[in-house]
């Protein structure tokens, strides 16, 4: 399992080659098949008894250097075409966004919390970032709401969060 996770961050890091290349097209595709990795790592992990916390640790730091791989490569993509100011910034918030929805997880799953729910999981981000790029007019669509949603995503687990950290009980004057 651990090597299919090591193989889909590789494939992850060509799709983010042809983004930076402007094949946008192909990047799409080709992260498409990244994410089939993703998600075949934990099945096998799974169904041959291979369930270790380390792979689990090693597939969510791998999923967030694929993140940052396709982001990075976008900002490379606008800022060689002269498109740096708007769409970089989209990028930008949607990376931010993105990272601050994994990173509330996990910190608030190492506080014993619950934190799962929001708009924006990993498999809904990485759909709607491979339609921005096999629609390629759609793009900057994909990365407005992105750039929205992850961020709205993040404040929500937060919300989560802290609506289970409040006392069940009002203190007594």
């Amino acid at each position: 399992p651990n090597a299919l996770t090591l193989l889909g961050l590789a494939i992850c890091a060509a799709s983010a080659v042809l983004i930076a290349l402007g094949q946008l097209l192909p990047a799409g595709i080709v992260l498409l098949l990244a994410s089939a990795f993703d998600i075949l790592d934990g099945a096998v992990a799974r169904v041959t008894g291979r369930v270790h916390r380390y792979g689990a640790f090693l597939d969510s730091t791998t999923d967030r250097y694929a993140e940052a791989f396709t982001y990075i490569a976008l900002i490379y993509y606008f800022s060689v075409r002269g498109h740096a100011s708007l769409e970089s910034m989209l990028v930008v918030c949607a990376l931010t966004g993105s990272m601050l929805v994994s990173y509330v997880r996990a910190r608030a799953q190492s506080l014993g919390f619950t934190c799962d729910g929001g708009l924006l999981a990993r498999p809904e981000r990485v759909i709607i970032i491979v339609a921005g790029l096999i629609v390629t007019p759609a793009l900057t669509w994909a990365l407005w709401v992105l750039a929205v949603l992850t961020n709205v995503t993040a404040v929500q687990r937060i919300w989560l969060v802290w609506r289970q950290a409040r006392p069940s009980t009002p203190p007594s004057a």
